[in-house]
């Protein structure tokens, strides 16, 4: 790190901070940092595109007064601790700053749809997502933030993509795609969404169960790390959660 750091001509702490999801990385500073690692050709332009696709997300949701975000696979991006972030395979989605919309006076409502999948799929370690776990049922205590779990039971669903809502202009539709994302704002493609952000109302448990939900498995997760001597993680371990009324956590 202290060589890539002096390479560049940044601080230790501002490269530590942007490995691990703590402080934004833009563009350029994204561009930079391929240039170091030597990434070229197809990889460091895809890199650069999904860099630049992320600080116009920030923008979108920075504007708007309603946001409505259903992940896939992981914890809505809005609602992701750093260390749980970090987890995840590297994408520049200027998390910080995108979360950063939330602690304003004036800032957006979010509305997020979690997938059970999610809870139960260990990313870090069982610490680390007791930690998210209770981070998220934390922010559901802001009165701008509420959070729905589409439980396992629900089938398929409506999911990976974010619906913004604005107070003077139509509203758009950012969906994740397979290494990049696709921002629509046609009344006529923004209107699925909308439909699907209604079956996902009709499939998802009410914020109260969903609360409840989180903050058991996240007890199951703190179980897990208090079996072992220490209180520490299990290294290379993964995690199996049983669902809301299964059996005691397996670690194998």
């Amino acid at each position: 790190m202290v060589e890539v750091a002096g390479k560049l001509g940044w601080s230790e702490a501002t490269l530590s901070r942007m490995e691990t999801g703590l402080r934004n990385a833009s563009s350029e500073e994204v561009a930079a940092l391929l240039a170091v690692y030597q990434v070229t050709g197809a990889r460091r332009a895809k890199l650069l595109e999904m860099s630049r696709e992320a600080e116009v997300l920030a923008r979108y949701e920075a504007e708007a007064v309603r946001i409505v975000e259903s992940a896939v696979t992981s914890i809505p991006v809005l609602l992701q601790t750093s260390g749980y972030a970090g987890s995840l395979p590297a994408v520049p989605n200027l998390r910080p700053e995108r979360q950063s919309v939330l602690d304003r006076k004036s800032g957006p409502t979010l509305l997020a749809y979690v997938d059970e999948v999610a809870l139960h799929r260990v990313a870090g370690g069982p610490r680390l997502m007791a930690h998210q776990l209770r981070q998220l049922a934390a922010m559901t205590e802001r009165a701008q933030v509420e959070v729905r779990v589409v439980p396992f039971g629900a089938g398929r669903h409506p999911a990976g993509f974010e619906l913004l809502d604005f107070a003077d202009a139509g509203p758009l539709v950012y969906v994740e795609q397979p290494g990049s994302g696709l921002v629509l704002d046609q009344a006529a493609h923004v209107e699925p969404y909308v439909r699907a952000v209604a079956t996902l109302d009709s499939v998802a448990l009410d914020p109260m169960r969903s609360r409840r939900l989180i903050e058991q498995l996240a007890a199951r997760y703190e179980s897990v790390v208090e079996a072992r001597p220490q209180g520490g993680d299990f290294p290379g371990q993964q995690a199996r959660l049983a669902g809301q009324h299964g059996d005691v956590p397996v670690v194998r």
